[in-house]
């Protein structure tokens, strides 16, 4: 299973998606982390801690690429 931040509202409010980031960046394998839980994202040359707000919550049927949406803490 693999998942794939491609929603990053930054501290600023604006908004970056999939369309600005590359295809492998923020691309992870592994268990997705849920709703409220925090990750590492690279965005416009940076990382930074991000918290998870939509995308993967518990009982939700697994897929081959779970899409995330996070915020910058």
């Amino acid at each position: 299973m693999a998942y794939w931040v491609k929603r990053i509202l930054l501290k600023s409010g604006e908004l970056v998606t999939e369309h600005e980031l590359r295809q492998d960046e923020n691309l992870f394998e592994g268990a997705a982390p849920m709703i409220g839980d925090t990750l590492t994202v690279s965005c416009r040359g940076r990382q930074f801690m991000a918290k998870v707000i939509w995308g993967h919550w518990p009982g939700r049927a697994e897929s081959a690429l779970i899409p995330l949406r996070v915020e910058e803490i």
